[in-house]
């Protein structure tokens, strides 16, 4: 905590002397907003969807997990205190995570756990559906999440305060300032979040199926993030981001193990410098990055301590001209890897990766297209060249129609190639092309849209044993997953009232291929944790000063090992929150009463989910 201090401080202090330096000016320009990222490339014959927490009443103190697996199609895979997404049957090291365009995943396993991000850190969240390579880089096989920050030059203070009291040791706080006026931007978020998961389950594993206490799970966390910004006027600005998350977490084990010992550490920083430039009809971004990452997983008992240590160096430029009918995009990257760890070979590991790409956006009555070409550059393995192509065409007022085809690749981690005795350094990337195609239907107060896709990974990374029974992995699997997706928005008056309705389904198919040999009874096979089904549908319905929501979310069967013998039932879950805002008070009170039917189930075999929770959260607004 006292770190976090002395951080809020030196933010502060920073800010009151630059701020000094521009009282003075009274110069008052227009606002200009810029895009922070390329995903409107994507858009163009990709479903995307863009999402704001804070309007929506909903992400004020929810974990970006819970809070990504309400509003869309996303499976959520939790074990333990792990939290991953994954996109049309793709594994979570397929998910490629944006911090306002900087890569997020971790070095060493290629995922990040997004169970204790709080989804008020940002103010945009862009989901982009499918594969994306040719545009964000590694990783974007299935698809990838934007967590952006906006930066507005409009004069306002503001303080928001937030507290979160809930059933099983939950205890949160949220605390965010801002300050902004025609030249300065300033604004600190802290999140303390810190939960006990003291629950109790029906342990299925043991003989009457005892009712147990779910033990040594308790999970604190802080996380601060700080932005200044600083315009010089119309065409350049600067920005600094700042963010720093520090984790303390107890390794429950599963139902089948008893009296669980280990404990897990991560310190992440991330330091973002980025500037615009308006040149003419064009815009030149730069950015320079920073992200530290600290690891460390400690069982006693079992004389485990393992360590990592993995630092990027990221540098960007990107420049878009745009016209009436066309936009063109080009830009180039560079990153510096270096890890350390005593899990691998020689400790030290240093990797270099570069990149160029090229983008063309059409826009012509109607019609429009996006083509983009991306070659990547590795210093150890050869990656090939990534092209996508998308269209959009209007047909009338209220349809268009949209299709886009692309290639994917993901490159092994770090842990995969070089984890001492079990990594193989002659992994190959994994690539693929991905297909889809989808209709929009836009009416007055309904949206209504449908994709049918098609995705196949080659060279699929698969951990198996060798000869000695040691564990490996190996480019042996051909993944393909294919399926549709639906969505659903419906927004009504009734009187004073307002009701909307959100509703999503996703029907996935995702086999293996390939296998080791014809005797591999995984060929054929649906993969482990990729439900056929998956669905949600909420209604809000507001009313003066009230809100009252209720969601249901819906993850079908899936499959726990690679033959389909064995299976996990499906579960409908089903949340409802009750919202007061006191409008002179600028005060909100909700409660929130999570799986109010105490339906029992398991996220991960032998791992038990929490039943009936209460949650009740206070905001406080103070302009």
């Amino acid at each position: 905590m006292k770190h976090f201090l002395v951080y809020i401080l030196l933010f502060f202090g920073l800010s009151e002397n630059l701020l000094a330096q521009t009282t003075l000016d009274t110069i008052h320009l227009p606002e200009v907003l810029l895009s922070e990222s390329k995903i409107e490339i994507h858009a163009i014959g990709g479903k995307t969807e863009t999402i704001f927490p804070l309007l929506l009443g909903e992400g004020k103190t929810q974990s970006l997990a819970d809070f990504l697996n309400k509003n869309g199609s996303i499976f959520i895979k939790q074990y333990g205190a792990l939290a991953t997404p994954s996109f049309r049957g793709t594994a979570a090291s397929h998910t490629l995570f944006l911090w306002n365009g900087i890569p997020l995943n971790s070095l060493s396993s290629g995922m990040i756990d997004i169970g204790l991000l709080p989804a008020n850190s940002f103010d945009q969240l862009q989901v982009a559906y499918g594969g994306s390579s040719s545009i964000f880089g590694s990783g974007a096989v299935g698809g990838s999440i934007h967590l952006n920050n906006i930066v507005s030059f409009q004069n306002k203070n503001e303080i928001r305060l937030g507290l979160e009291k809930g059933s099983f040791g939950l205890a949160s706080k949220h605390l965010e300032l801002k300050h902004a006026n025609n030249r300065n931007f300033q604004k600190l978020t802290y999140n303390n979040i810190q939960d006990n998961n003291s629950f109790s389950f029906v342990n299925t594993t043991k003989m009457d199926n005892p009712i147990e206490q779910n033990k040594h799970a308790l999970v604190k966390s802080e996380n601060l993030q700080a932005i200044y910004a600083y315009k010089y006027n119309t065409k350049n600005r600067v920005e600094m981001h700042f963010w720093k998350v520090q984790t303390e977490r107890e390794i429950p084990s599963n139902m089948t193990v008893a009296n669980a010992t280990a404990m897990q550490y991560d310190d992440a920083n991330r330091f973002l410098l980025k500037s615009s430039h308006i040149i003419g009809s064009g815009t030149l971004k730069l950015k320079q990055a920073l992200m530290e990452e600290d690891f460390n997983y400690v069982d006693e008992p079992k004389n485990i301590d393992s360590k990592i240590l993995a630092k990027s160096y990221i540098s960007n430029a990107d420049f878009s001209y745009c016209s009436k009918y066309f936009t063109v995009n080009i830009g180039a990257a560079f990153t510096h890897n270096k890890i350390e760890s005593n899990n691998y070979q020689n400790g030290k590991r240093e990797e270099n990766e570069k990149a160029v790409y090229a983008s063309l956006q059409t826009n012509f009555q109607g019609f429009s297209s996006a083509i983009s070409i991306r070659q990547q550059m590795h210093s150890t393995y050869k990656i090939p060249i990534i092209p996508s192509l998308g269209i959009d065409q209007k047909l009338t007022d209220f349809l268009s129609i949209r299709a886009k085809t692309n290639k994917n690749f993901r490159s092994p981690t770090f842990n995969e190639r070089f984890w001492t005795g079990f990594g193989n350094a002659d992994l190959l990337a994994e690539n693929g092309w991905s297909h889809e195609a989808g209709f929009d239907v836009k009416l007055k107060g309904l949206a209504i849209s449908a994709t049918a896709f098609s995705l196949k990974v080659q060279d699929w990374i698969k951990w198996t044993p060798n000869e000695m029974g040691q564990w490996h992995p190996e480019n042996i699997k051909q993944v393909w997953s294919r399926g549709i997706e639906g969505n659903l928005k419906y927004k009504m008056q009734l009187n004073s009232a307002e009701l909307l309705l959100v509703g999503n389904y996703q029907y996935n198919q995702s086999t293996n291929e390939k296998g080791i040999s014809t005797l591999d009874n995984s060929i054929g096979k649906q993969l482990i944790y990729s439900p056929f089904h998956k669905g949600n549908l909420a209604f809000i319905l507001k009313e003066n000063n009230f809100q009252l929501s209720i969601n249901q979310s819906y993850n079908g069967s899936v499959f726990t090992t690679s033959d389909n013998k064995d299976s996990l039932d499906a579960y409908l879950l089903c949340d409802v929150a009750l919202l007061y805002q006191f409008e002179e008070l600028l005060f909100s009170f909700q409660l929130t009463i999570k799986n109010i039917n105490n339906k029992t189930y398991q996220p991960y075999k032998n791992y038990p989910a929490a039943g009936r929770e209460l949650v009740a959260t206070l905001n406080y607004i103070i302009n």
